[in-house]
């Protein structure tokens, strides 16, 4: 098995090993381990989408006259912008400075 993490594709390949114990312990290395003769050894591979680390963020800036303000209902704007975009949103009135 491998030590280092490589790119396969799209992915990125951890390779390490879970050591459990008898008395339930549980211990994790990325080099092949030395054994207790309480223990066992599990060699594990976990795969995981480069994707997982191009999350985007998004910013913006909405405007609004000094008069409509009032008007502005923010729970129905935030369902209204997670509809159209298809991402969580947090919307919160800040007050100029």
């Amino acid at each position: 098995m491998a030590r280092q993490t490589y790119r396969s594709g799209n992915d990125l390949i951890f390779a390490m090993w879970l050591i459990f114990a008898k008395d339930g312990s549980v211990r994790m290395t990325r080099t092949s381990p030395g054994l207790d003769r309480d223990e066992r050894a599990v060699a594990l591979e976990a795969k995981l989408p480069l994707a997982l680390w191009a999350t985007p963020s998004l910013s913006a800036t909405l405007t609004v006259e000094a008069d409509a303000a009032p008007a502005i209902n923010l729970d129905i704007a935030t369902d209204a912008l997670r509809s159209a975009l298809g991402v969580d949103v947090d919307l919160r009135v800040v007050q100029p400075e």
